[in-house]
């Protein structure tokens, strides 16, 4: 190992070394910790793109503006190349970048295990075939064999990848635990938990449970802990994509938001969970609130290399409106030309997987979004965690 290297090895971590140093050490230092992110290897697309929001934002104002230029200037792809060599058994503090790439030896390279609830259809199925398409091992999860049958033959046709398969009815909570139970033990780099539901019918599952927030939100909440509280290397990443909503940017955006559903009060909270023969819209908005507070309450919690992120993939027709009453869904079919395509939610959805924002953030899109103050307050998270911690698989 170089002498550079071994210094930057003792580094301690969020420590502004740049500051300190002359402008042509910095100039070193910084490509060589571009070039080395632990144990990885990235493209020029995730380097440039996503590099210059994670360095920037872990230094000084003052470091920063040395930082920016350095990223994009014509010497960058040879002052990589040059520095990334020596240090590639070099240590960092995990990031974002370390979930998305994994080096498994010095021979070959491993790509991250993937799974993607509701991956059979709509944003989760677009998300999946991107996700084929860069080789990655991927785990789809649905309610209906012919459409994951119609994603894995893609993926297969196209991409020479097969991604499994496993049938599960999220709104069940029996089957809930049995899905948590199978993939708690297959150790996967990114979780994106994207099933959900609107305006089901009938409202109530079958185990009298509210059906919205069981699919959309429960079961999430059940998975995630599950998967966390099964870790057997808390050195590895793991980074959790919980696909929320443009309710949650606007929901407090009028005092009429606030006084239907306060994420700070308990008994709100309680109230979404009581099952009633209707669950409409408001309680696909609570879901996906929740969804960004549960994000929230995972990044907060500081685990050891442990990351969540929520996004709001774009507003998207999908299979999803379907059970809308006819007069909402000519409605959005009239305000198609200013949505998102689904193609476009997809990639939206990708994005969020690779590139973790920090608590307090979230995609509004393609674009990193302050959270409303509301969605991860400490009283939010409080709440929220005093009433669904019952849902924690315990067995």
């Amino acid at each position: 190992m170089s002498n550079i290297s071994m210094f930057l090895q003792n580094i301690p971590n969020n420590f502004d070394v740049f500051s300190i140093l002359p402008y042509d050490c910095q100039r070193n230092v910084t490509n060589l910790c571009l070039a080395s992110q632990r144990d990885c290897e990235f493209d020029d697309a995730t380097l440039n793109n996503h590099t210059a929001n994670r360095m920037t934002s872990s230094v000084s104002p003052f470091s920063s503006r040395l930082l920016l230029p350095l990223l994009h200037s014509p010497q960058w792809a040879a002052l990589r190349t040059k520095w990334a060599e020596p240090i590639r058994g070099f240590k960092t503090a995990n990031t974002a970048a370390s979930v998305f790439t994994i080096r498994a030896s010095s021979t070959g390279r491993k790509m991250p295990r993937v799974l993607i609830t509701g991956g059979t259809d709509g944003i989760g199925r677009e998300a999946a075939l991107k996700l084929a398409a860069e080789k990655h091992e991927i785990t789809i999860s649905g309610r209906d064999p012919k459409k994951a049958k119609d994603v894995i033959e893609q993926c297969q046709a196209k991409f020479n990848n097969t991604p499994r398969f496993i049938q599960t009815d999220l709104s069940l909570a029996s089957e809930v635990v049995k899905f948590a139970n199978e993939v708690a033990g297959e150790q996967y780099d990114i979780c994106i938990l994207n099933a959900g539901i609107m305006n089901p019918k009938p409202g109530r599952t079958s185990e009298d449970r509210e059906a919205t927030m069981m699919t959309n939100l429960v079961s999430s909440y059940m998975i995630a802990h599950k998967i966390m509280n099964t870790r057997n290397d808390e050195s590895r990443p793991l980074h959790f994509v919980f696909s929320t909503s443009i309710f949650v940017k606007f929901h407090n955006s009028t005092p009429l938001g606030l006084r239907f559903f306060n994420p700070q009060k308990v008994s709100d909270w309680q109230k979404s969970l009581v099952p009633s023969d209707v669950s409409g819209p408001g309680k696909y908005a609570i879901s996906k609130i929740g969804l960004a507070t549960l994000s929230s309450s995972i990044s907060l919690a500081n685990l050891p290399n442990v990351t969540a992120t929520s996004v709001h993939p774009g507003t998207v027709y999908t299979n999803i409106m379907s059970n809308l009453p006819a007069r909402q869904q000519f409605y959005i079919k009239l305000a198609r030309p200013f949505t998102t395509s689904l193609s476009d939610a997809g990639a939206n959805l990708v994005r969020a997987a690779k590139n973790p924002l920090p608590a307090g953030k979230f995609y509004l899109a393609d674009k990193p979004t302050k959270l409303p103050s509301f969605v991860y307050s400490d009283l939010s998270i409080a709440a929220f965690e005093e009433v669904f911690e019952q849902f924690k698989i315990r067995n």
